[in-house]
């Protein structure tokens, strides 16, 4: 389906019925990434997700990172829904936790897998380099497995298959500049604005997203929730579909005006 925001269009899916739950892919990434959590959560919720602009089948590829979050609060309009929870990677995380700190009202939890929102001056330098990689042709292929390492997510041949394949439908140099939009922007001062519950979802093997991030969010964050996945990497969804999506339903068990319990112990040891 697609909805016009802005003079752009906007590819989504929305599927099943329920409290409405939205998903939102990583920077490169595109809504089909959640195929397995939308078929699995659409038999209990309205599950939305889209592709953010520029990514996937939407438009607006000129259109900055700080920006896209707006394309999420219209799509919310479009389908008119007043609120959701929203679980996002990476980068959808970070659109999300804006929307959440801009539009409150309108996010009724979060869960923000392998999220970053600050990057130390060295960690921002070694991970701009990784993707300056991509001004070259001969780069991309270097790029690609250097990047599946940084995540833990090598061993899996499905997901180094489908993350190689996808490097004929990106546009390089424009994943680049967002990239670096991204890491430019610290946004750890808006997350004191984020009034909703957070479940913040480390993988403990991925090193792409550095382990201070998960605690920065978790310290900042006023109704956080931290959980580490110890054999997981940066695609926890991909990695182990089925404990990704229980590690979810906590969670979603946990916002009921009926659920008044902390959230169990999900890490599996």
């Amino acid at each position: 389906m697609i909805f016009e925001h802005d003079g752009v269009s906007i590819h989504y899916v929305s599927a099943g019925e329920g409290q409405p739950l939205v998903f939102l892919h990583g920077l490169g990434g595109q809504l089909e990434n959640w195929i397995n959590q939308i078929a699995h959560f659409a038999k209990t919720h309205h599950v939305i997700a889209l592709d953010l602009p520029g990514h996937g089948r939407s438009d607006g590829g000129e259109i900055g990172f700080l920006d896209h979050w707006r394309s999420l609060d219209a799509l919310l309009d479009h389908l008119g829904l007043t609120n959701a929870v929203i679980c996002g990677l990476s980068k959808g995380a970070r659109v999300a936790l804006m929307l959440a700190a801009r539009r409150p009202e309108r996010v009724l939890g979060l869960v923000a897998v392998n999220a970053w929102v600050h990057l130390t001056p060295g960690d921002r330098a070694r991970r701009c380099a990784l993707y300056d990689l991509l001004q070259t042709a001969d780069g991309r292929q270097i790029w690609a497995k250097a990047l599946l390492e940084m995540m833990g997510v090598a061993s899996f041949p499905a997901i180094s298959r489908g993350f190689h394949r996808s490097l004929d439908r990106i546009d390089p140099l424009r994943l680049r500049e967002l990239f670096y939009e991204m890491a430019g922007f610290d946004q750890r001062q808006e997350l004191m604005e984020v009034s909703c519950p957070v479940l913040v979802v480390r993988g403990a093997k991925d090193a792409f997203v550095p382990g201070y991030s998960a605690d920065d969010l978790s310290r900042l964050l006023p109704r956080a929730q931290q959980v580490t996945l110890p054999h997981r990497g940066h695609l926890p969804y991909l990695e182990d579909p089925a404990e990704f999506q229980a590690t979810v339903e906590t969670f979603l068990g946990s916002l009921s005006p009926f659920h008044d319990t902390k959230l169990a112990v999900l890490a599996k040891s």
